[in-house]
């Protein structure tokens, strides 16, 4: 009864999930060559039949049902999660899409491969800007391990372009009460050629942000904040790293320019705070925004629940991008825009 539950769940979740994430990772999609789509079929065939006896009975059910989901570049290596860290999951369709997306790279990397690569190596993920990272390696034991979750079962299978490897558990981690996804950040290390701290310099790292909020359904914030990036950079040519707190709707036609400035400002923070960091601190502490000499306050936080309020406007969709640079939270609604009318 229970598996029977699980896997219509999955099935029902599958038509959301291959639609955003084609449309979502188009830039990833690509022809395969013809010496290896003619055996798509036998890949997708025989990767499901083995993932299924080794435990992996969810990642084969999506494998055989949609294998363009897993299958969209010339060469695939996936981390299959096992059924018993993901069956008691309960998220949305669009965050077990990201779920899935994040735990496939478009590189071909068997166990061996993974070996000759230092710690901190970041590894590509079909969802953009977002790496994973190899946190352990120890090839004497045979011991590797991607975002603190071992390997289980490297080279599970390796048939043409694809492998998999089985891994003890999920990539990221799990707010059961928001139903959200926190993607850690891939922090290269130094001296192999990773990118270092460093200042926002330019509006292309800008873009990618107002891309993204506006394919996750927050264009307003998005054309918002297109419209004040070269002012930002103007003004804060120093600025390390910002967190973004973004509401669904904001009525920008209603807003003079100086106003709409202010306003997209006051919704910005000059430094990285996830949500569990957020959620660290204390009710009352303090945010600078970059609206001079107006800061923003967390007013209520639960360190259970990481439910965390800014200016007593709920977080509704915490880390909702990532990157060296930058965090996006989605809010309930905009933050008080009376006390921002007032300023001079």
């Amino acid at each position: 009864m229970g598996k029977g539950i699980f896997f219509t769940s999955a099935s029902m979740l599958l038509a959301v999930i291959i639609t955003t994430t084609l449309r979502s990772h188009h830039h990833h999609q690509q022809q395969l060559p013809n010496d290896t789509s003619s055996s798509f079929t036998d890949i997708t065939t025989n990767a499901s039949k083995l993932l299924r006896s080794n435990g992996f009975n969810f990642i084969a059910t999506f494998l055989h049902i949609s294998p363009d989901l897993f299958l969209s570049t010339p060469e695939t290596t996936v981390f299959a999660i096992p059924d018993s860290a993901i069956s008691n999951l309960s998220i949305r369709p669009y965050m077990t899409k990201h779920l899935l997306a994040y735990h496939i790279s478009p590189e071909k990397l068997t166990i061996q491969d993974l070996f000759k690569k230092p710690i901190k190596t970041c590894l590509p993920t079909l969802i953009q800007h977002q790496k994973v990272s190899i946190t352990k390696n120890d090839n004497k034991h045979h011991v590797l391990e991607i975002n603190n979750v071992l390997i289980t079962h490297p080279n599970l299978f390796l048939q043409g372009p694809v492998i998999i490897h089985g891994v003890a558990g999920p990539f990221a981690s799990f707010n059961h009460n928001q139903e959200s996804i926190t993607l850690p950040l891939c922090e290269s290390g130094g001296g192999g050629g990773g990118v270092g701290r460093g200042f926002i310099k330019n509006k292309e790292e800008w873009g990618r942000v107002v891309k993204f909020l506006s394919s996750s359904g927050f264009m307003p914030f998005a054309i918002g904040l297109n419209s004040v990036i070269h002012g930002i950079l103007k003004d804060f040519p120093d600025l390390d790293s910002v967190t973004i707190f973004t509401p669904p709707n904001v009525a920008l036609m209603a807003m003079s320019s100086p106003l709409l400035d202010k306003f997209m400002r006051f919704h910005i923070v000059p430094l990285r705070h996830s949500i569990k960091q957020l959620a660290g601190m204390p009710a009352g502490a303090s945010l600078r925004t970059l609206v001079k000499g107006k800061d923003v306050e967390i007013t209520d936080t639960s360190r259970f629940s990481q439910v965390v309020f800014i200016n007593g406007v709920a977080i509704t969709a915490p880390d909702l991008f990532l990157s060296e640079k930058f965090i996006v939270h989605g809010i309930a609604r905009p933050l008080n825009m009376d006390e921002l009318s007032s300023m001079s």
